[in-house]
């Protein structure tokens, strides 16, 4: 006879839970080289997907579409199906390819996310670097996208490495500090915290900038990869960042009003998208510095 398992047998040993599966959310300050490339790069990726909301926004917006059903209706009048089925598809080819040059501006942005960018002198004057970009910048001095902020330094310098070091640890949403970010001479400390499950991804990242003889501390990106979006974790970036500043002696922290999602290509009407991300980042960030009573802007 075959052996038979006795029932009693799957109960002797306890088999682990899907909670204890799941890999652990850690928000730290880094100074690793491999975090802020990583960070940086998801910063980057933030604003090329501006591209794409951009691009929706220009072909879906009501202007638009009736210019071009307009135009489509009154050739249908006058040319044959064959014509105008050619002729309407031609049409469509254009507008796709105008859309396309209108928005690639952002890709532009996106290579300008790189270590000149993270340590260089930035810009909170929004108005004077969309003077010298050509770009437009938001009027709000909040973040986007759950995503991120920054100055519009554009420099096209590939992402480069610099050695440094990290520390930290804890247990389910643990928070880990490490201060030893670098100080320029000029008493500006540039800030990077990010957010990691398990030990390999990051999926959220937040560069502040503090100014040590305000003592303050300004946001210039803030970013959480698009699937991990509306969970929390661009909240407790915001913390850990207020946290640090705090740490810093700042009494303050606030949105730069040149942030990396900051920047706009297309005229305003196209943009209510973003500034209503905007408004939600700047309400969230409020939220946080009322939580731990740090003066906001």
């Amino acid at each position: 006879m075959p052996h038979q398992q006795s029932p009693s047998a799957p109960l002797s040993h306890s088999s682990p839970t899907p909670s204890d599966q799941l890999p652990t959310l850690t928000t730290y300050v880094t100074t690793t080289s491999s975090d802020r490339t990583s960070a940086l790069r998801l910063i980057a990726d933030s604003i090329a997907q501006q591209r794409q909301q951009s691009s929706y926004s220009l072909i879906t917006h009501p202007y638009t579409l009736s210019a071009t059903i307009l135009l489509l209706g009154i050739l249908s009048q006058y040319l044959d199906l064959y014509i105008f089925v050619t002729t309407a598809a031609g049409i469509i080819m254009s507008l796709l390819l105008v859309v396309r040059a209108l928005t690639s501006p952002y890709l532009t942005l996106a290579e300008g996310i790189n270590y000149n960018w993270l340590e260089g002198p930035g810009s909170r004057f929004p108005l004077l670097s969309s003077k010298k970009s050509g770009h437009k910048r938001s009027s709000s001095a909040s973040s986007t996208s759950s995503s991120g902020s920054g100055s519009g330094n554009v420099d096209p310098a590939p992402v480069t490495s610099k050695s440094s070091t990290s520390s930290g640890g804890g247990a389910g949403r643990r928070s880990r500090n490490n201060s030893n970010s670098k100080v320029p001479d000029n008493g500006v400390e540039n800030v990077v915290v990010v957010s990691k499950w398990g030990e390999e991804e990051i999926i959220g990242a937040l560069v502040m900038r503090v100014l040590k003889k305000e003592k303050r501390a300004v946001v210039r990106a803030w970013t959480v990869k698009m699937r991990y979006r509306g969970v929390g974790v661009g909240k407790e970036l915001l913390e850990e960042g207020v946290r640090c500043a705090k740490g810093k002696g700042c009494v303050g922290v606030e949105f730069d009003g040149g942030h990396a999602n900051s920047h706009r290509v297309l005229p305003e009407m196209f943009n209510r998208g973003f500034e209503r991300r905007e408004k939600k980042a700047k309400k969230m960030l409020d939220e946080v510095l009322a939580e731990q009573r740090v003066v906001g802007r």
